[in-house]
């Protein structure tokens, strides 16, 4: 009985605590973490920045998405680069595209910048044509800033008893669709991706389910 009387007691001790609690509103009304769907501002941000920054691609009605990646002229896998950046843009047809691609060394920063400032042509870019250049345009250097904007934005993880972080890949897919605030992030993935081959499908697959009306309830 002594066991029950002391549980009643702390029982209604609590009870009344909370009920003071509440009354003094200490209790926020909204969670105090939010979606990042629920982040309108950094969503419309990002699709500024990526319009001002960004090669349009194509233009469309179902909404925008923003294909970076990193470029290097020598890389043994541009060919198969060149070729997954073709695939992303026909699986993307029916939105506005833009492509952000960065670079590392400064043959290819040149080379991007030509892309940029229009005297490389996209056609010609995809088909791997190379012209020399020294000139680097600022947007080159944008372009990675705006994929770290994207990876801390829908791409921070936190690993088990360490502090949340976001990395950037080498190459990744940020959906905006018009009928939905849910936004796919499709980054490549070490551990589960080893090609674009690899990344590709899962880009595929992540239009497919938006086609099929993924995201238009809100999760």
């Amino acid at each position: 009985m002594n066991n029950w009387l002391v549980f009643a007691i702390a029982f209604a001790a609590t009870a009344a605590v909370l009920l003071a609690t509440v009354a003094a509103n200490v209790y926020p009304r909204e969670p105090v973490h939010k979606p990042y769907w629920d982040n309108p501002q950094a969503r419309q941000k990002i699709i500024t920045d990526a319009s001002s920054i960004g090669v349009l691609a194509s233009r469309g009605q179902q909404g925008v998405v923003v294909l970076g990646y990193r470029d290097q002229l020598n890389g043994t896998n541009r060919a198969e680069l060149l070729t997954t950046i073709k695939e992303v843009l026909d699986a993307a047809r029916g939105y506005t595209v833009y492509i952000a691609p960065w670079a590392t060394d400064n043959a290819t920063k040149a080379y991007l910048s030509l892309l940029y400032d229009g005297r490389l042509s996209l056609e010609d870019y995809l088909k791997g044509v190379v012209i020399n250049s020294t000139a680097i345009s600022p947007r080159v250097e944008q372009a990675l800033a705006l994929a770290g904007t994207i990876a801390q934005t829908y791409g921070t993880y936190q690993p088990l008893g360490g502090a949340p972080q976001a990395q950037i890949p080498p190459i990744y897919v940020a959906v905006f669709r018009n009928d939905t605030s849910y936004v796919v992030y499709e980054p490549f993935t070490l551990g589960r991706d080893r090609t674009y081959t690899d990344w590709l499908q899962w880009v595929k697959t992540a239009f497919e389910n938006l086609r099929q009306g993924q995201g238009k309830v809100t999760p």
